[in-house]
């Protein structure tokens, strides 16, 4: 186990090692670019300067202006500086501090992540629909179950539409049916009558041709004859009967279905006032929304005793740190991931440097130019010395001494 620990700790160490190698090299890449740019730009301003005809007041300005930036970038250039000597005390903190430094570290990141989803939950709500939640917070809850109930009432409706129309059409159809079958028995009524004329006069004829008694063959013609007629109007008394009964059953249906179709108009309205006054669709909306109103709220409380706890631990944080001797410990309240991840603390490292070099060269820069100025100072004040003390006026406001 020992043998294997080293191995990792050789392994971390040749990783840092690497990393360290890749970030010097693209320093120095970046800074070989910058340098020749500030060269470029160095001639430049030069070649400018020389082109112009400046006055004496022009060649004092720029001089006051580049003293005035001069100062505002050495103060920053110290703040950098101090920022990585900061770094420089953090990484030669003993392994006891570093413990608790990243302890303390891991919870602000921790809470930062925490507030960071509570901001985004809260964005669930319009800042309208949150203000209207606001003002009726107390009739919500009633609001929805009364929605709830229309609609369920309204679905009810629905319902009973349906069942009535099935009903009406099947009545229908039943109607149709019954007059089908009316319609059958009259022919069939005919057709029986048709039979028996044609007996009739086909045994009339046989009587004609062969002589015989005929009276027992018309006898069971008329028999015959008495039994259909007798069927056939059984039958179409229960079928007229029947259909009677279904067309008493079609209107009782229609009439039904008339009262229902009020009801259900009177319920939408009474629903379409009621998502009209909460501004939703439906209750299931509404529910949505006033869980959503409710989240915020207890996210609320929740933001409130993060920022307590995030007060805490910065101070703590601050205390550790002003022990290790680090000069500006607040910034590290709020990037606390550079002390928890070595890669991160790189980054800050690599920008810090990109950032000190480039204001190096700026304030070379700004050296130059109010060499230059001073230079065409001393050119005008040779030309014309009874403009020195024009020229001391202008510069003693800003201690600048040619």
């Amino acid at each position: 186990m020992a043998i294997i620990d080293r191995m990792k700790k050789r392994f971390r160490k040749v990783k840092k090692t690497k990393e360290a190698e890749i970030v010097r090299e693209a320093e120095e890449e970046l800074l070989e670019d910058e340098q020749e740019i500030f060269a470029e730009k160095q001639e430049y301003v030069r070649k400018k300067i020389k082109q112009r005809e400046l006055t004496l007041e022009d060649y004092c300005d720029q001089l006051i202006d580049s003293q005035r930036r001069l100062d505002q970038k050495k103060l920053e250039y110290e703040q950098v500086t101090a920022y990585l000597t900061d770094i420089q005390l953090i990484d030669q903190m003993t392994q006891e501090e570093k413990e608790n430094v990243e302890a303390v570290a891991f919870k602000l990141a921790t809470l930062n992540v925490d507030r960071e989803e509570l901001k985004q939950e809260n964005r669930a709500l319009t800042q309208l629909q949150f203000r209207f939640m606001q003002l009726h917070e107390h009739e919500v809850p009633e609001g929805i179950s009364h929605i709830e109930e229309q609609e369920q009432y309204q679905s009810a409706i629905t319902g009973d539409l349906q069942k009535l129309e099935e009903e009406r059409v099947n009545l229908k159809y039943e109607e149709r049916f019954y007059l089908e079958k009316l319609h059958n028995l009259k022919m069939i009524t005919f057709s029986s009558l048709f039979i028996a004329v044609i007996a009739a006069g086909i045994t009339g004829f046989l009587y004609t041709q062969y002589i015989f008694d005929i009276l027992f063959v018309m006898l069971i013609i008329l028999f015959l004859l008495a039994v259909a007629g007798t069927v056939i109007f059984l039958k179409y008394r229960n079928v007229n009967y029947a259909l009677a009964y279904c067309r008493k059953q079609q209107k009782r249906a229609v009439q039904l279905l008339n009262k229902v179709k009020i009801k259900r108009v009177n319920n939408q309205a009474t629903l379409d006032y009621l998502y009209s006054k909460y501004n939703v669709g439906s209750a299931r909306e509404l529910t949505l929304l006033w869980q959503q109103y409710q989240n915020i709220l207890e996210n609320e409380e929740k933001y409130k005793r993060s920022s307590k706890e995030l007060t805490h631990y910065g101070n703590l944080l601050v205390k550790q740190l002003q022990k290790a001797g680090v000069h500006d410990a607040d910034i590290w309240i709020s990037q606390p991931e550079a002390l928890l991840d070595s890669r991160e603390m790189v980054e800050v490292t690599h920008s810090l440097n990109v950032r000190r070099q480039k204001l190096r060269e700026d304030m070379e820069f700004d050296e130059d130019v109010m060499d230059l100025a001073v230079s065409g100072i001393r050119e005008h004040l040779q030309k014309e010395p009874e403009k020195a003390v024009v020229v001391q006026q202008l510069l003693e406001p800003y201690q600048i001494r040619i």
